[in-house]
């Protein structure tokens, strides 16, 4: 009797792990030789927010090596999307494509990555999003917290979103696409940026609003999406990251966490003027200073949606001043630094005074809940 329910907890716990094997979505981070690493980290970031998602940040090597033939998507982050062409070069570009049009694989473009998804004339890509990036002399545009809106087929995928009228997502000399001419492959947008964007002298004005701002694309057996902005660094937008990832791959799009979901956060666009660049500038030099500094910055950067905050606060979490550290961990929670949570239970396990103790593991219960700890 004994070996009999032995050999069918035996059986239930091959048939879980299976199980769990199945429902892993497997997702590779490309990295171009270790440049761009906050890009890096902000998707990798994005990713832990759904519990099926496995991932692991991937070189052009291993890609063609093989040993990543078993990943379900390739995700290509900001950063330069020549040089992440260059490192694959053309027998690495004509693999991933394959992967995707004959295997049935996923892929995800942000930003650089979108330009390379492109089928855009004398530049490197995979022509495979159906979009072509114009103005591109002009890549140099500017950035900003630009506003978009959905369309109803980006209702359909982001139904969390519906009930907003305008949105807003951080953008950094995004691609401005519009369909591309000859290609085999013809996107779907999913939203629209009303953000104009020319804050560099010799920028041409009306070039990124009324422009897609999130495009999907049928390509063969597989799948693929594009982000002209960055919500993996968007607080309350980093979720349309591992939803559009299932969505190349045709899982189910689950639901996220109200402590990720957070569209109301933004009320206003911020474009990066030369005003206000020096404005930020200014605080972030306050960021080392007196304690009265410290906070005004903080709550000014945050406030600007500044492309630097995060880099900042995990820092402050070892300030001397008790008001700075409590400061400092109510930012890493409002930026969802999940990557600062080894940085906020150091601190915390160094606190001596309760009231900051207390007040930094409430931020730390938080960052953990987006990451399903």
């Amino acid at each position: 009797m004994k070996s009999n329910i032995l050999s069918i907890l035996l059986i239930l716990l091959m048939f879980t792990s299976c199980q769990d094997k199945q429902d892993t979505i497997k997702v590779g981070v490309f990295d171009k030789n270790g440049d761009s690493p906050w890009c890096i980290a902000d998707v990798v970031e994005a990713c832990r927010i759904d519990p099926q998602i496995q991932v692991k940040v991937v070189s052009a090597a291993e890609i063609m090596s093989g040993n990543i033939d078993n990943y379900d998507v390739f995700l290509f982050p900001g950063g330069g999307g020549t040089s992440e062409t260059n490192s694959l070069g053309n027998k690495g570009l004509q693999k991933v494509y394959d992967m995707v049009t004959l295997k049935g694989k996923g892929i995800v473009g942000i930003c650089a990555g979108a330009y390379i998804l492109s089928k855009t004339p004398d530049y490197t890509c995979f022509a495979l999003s159906g979009g072509e990036a114009i103005d591109i002399e002009h890549d140099h545009r500017g950035n900003g917290l630009a506003k978009f809106t959905l369309t109803k087929e980006g209702r359909d995928i982001f139904p969390e979103l519906a009930n907003q009228d305008t949105l807003f997502c951080q953008y950094y000399e995004g691609p401005v696409l519009i369909p591309a001419n000859g290609s085999k492959y013809k996107y779907t947008s999913l939203s629209t940026m009303h953000s104009d964007v020319h804050l560099i002298e010799g920028t041409p004005a009306n070039m990124t609003n009324n422009k897609p701002f999130v495009i999907i694309t049928e390509c063969g057996k597989g799948r693929v999406a594009s982000f002209v902005g960055h919500p993996e660094c968007t607080p309350g937008m980093r979720w349309m990251v591992p939803r559009l990832i299932r969505w190349t791959i045709k899982k189910e799009l689950i639901s996220y966490t109200k402590e990720v979901v957070r569209p109301e956060i933004y009320k206003n666009e911020i474009l990066y003027t030369h005003k206000q660049k020096a404005l930020m500038n200014k605080h972030y030099k306050n960021l080392k200073g007196s304690k009265e500094e410290i906070l005004t910055a903080i709550d000014v950067i945050i406030n600007m949606s500044a492309w630097s905050a995060k880099k900042w606060m995990p820092g402050l979490l070892r300030h001397n001043d008790a008001d700075v550290r409590i400061a400092a961990g109510k930012a890493v929670e409002r930026l969802e630094r999940t990557d600062a949570i080894p940085d906020l239970e150091s601190a915390i396990s160094m606190e001596k005074e309760l009231t900051v103790k207390a007040s930094l593991e409430r931020n730390l219960v938080v960052l953990k809940k987006m990451i399903n700890q």
